[in-house]
């Protein structure tokens, strides 16, 4: 992907290969959807940190 196009999420490229128009979400969703990735996120993060001290 050249560095002049804007990066697109996983989704969206395989909406394209499949011809599938690509859902919109509400407000609503989309914040309940980062705050699932915000947890999932900090979940990942205490898990490779007891991981490291592990290993230390």
């Amino acid at each position: 992907m050249p560095d002049d196009e804007p990066q697109r999420r996983p989704s969206q490229i395989w909406a394209e290969l499949l011809g599938i128009p690509e859902r919109r979400f509400t407000e609503e969703e989309e914040r309940a959807f980062r705050e699932r990735m915000r947890q999932a996120d900090a979940k990942l993060e205490e898990i490779l940190a007891r991981r490291r001290r592990s290993a230390a």
